[in-house]
């Protein structure tokens, strides 16, 4: 089967999570990140998913799906660990229209999870369209070795620079090739190591006297002291 790759915004979407196990509870705490309101059902609920429904962030009912739970959700995951109860989610969430994944059961999916390499703004999805989840695994492994946490930054500075530079009255074409020379600039590097003025040095070099780490709203989560 080929698939359409796409992200989906989920900010305050309603969405259905199916079992109460370490699949579900690593399901919901992905969903949040991405911003949905989660609704649990689920017989047995791990101690983290209880720990979220007690601070108010998901809602939690301790038994198992009934018909109907389906209806008024944007999205739903089944990770019950029952092939019969995943199927009755599975064959509801059809009749609704409603989009459904079923953990680890690719023909009876309208949407399935890629193997995400997340850095921030910064994603790359890897599938193998559900042929083998342990290559994308991998491969994603791979990839996390090669752009490291420092890419978050890295992005966030491209981000706002360009939303700067858009402002601006230069041309199209100089302002492509200043975006240009940033992504192959030095920055990532000098992020990795905090080095703050360096930073700051490139971007007034190739933006400006306006350009600076501050200036542009974007903070390092490590800096290294730099001796005068």
């Amino acid at each position: 089967m080929l698939y359409y790759p796409v992200f989906l915004d989920l900010k305050d979407k309603p969405c259905l999570m199916v079992g109460g196990g370490v699949v579900a509870e690593r399901k919901t705490l992905s969903l949040l990140k991405a911003g949905a309101k989660v609704d649990l059902v689920g017989a047995r609920v791990t101690k983290a998913l209880e720990g979220l429904a007690g601070k108010g962030i998901i809602s939690v009912q301790k038994r198992p799906y009934r018909k109907g739970d389906v209806k008024g959700h944007f999205l739903v995951i089944a990770a019950t660990g029952s092939k019969k109860a995943n199927e009755r989610v599975y064959q509801e969430a059809q009749g609704e229209g409603v989009l459904v994944n079923v953990v680890d059961d690719p023909e009876r999916c309208s949407f399935i999870v890629p193997s995400v390499v997340d850095r921030g703004s910064l994603l790359i999805a890897i599938s193998t369209s559900g042929k083998s989840p342990y290559l994308a695994r991998v491969l994603r492994e791979e990839l996390e070795g090669c752009i490291g946490e420092e890419f978050a930054a890295f992005v966030e500075i491209l981000g706002a620079a360009r939303k700067k530079l858009l402002k601006t009255g230069l041309s199209h074409d100089k302002k492509e090739r200043i975006i240009r020379d940033l992504v192959k600039s030095p920055l990532p590097g000098l992020i990795k190591e905090g080095q703050v003025r360096e930073i700051n040095s490139v971007l007034k070099g190739l933006l400006g006297e306006g350009y600076s780490l501050s200036k542009l709203g974007v903070g390092l989560k490590r800096e290294k002291r730099i001796s005068k």
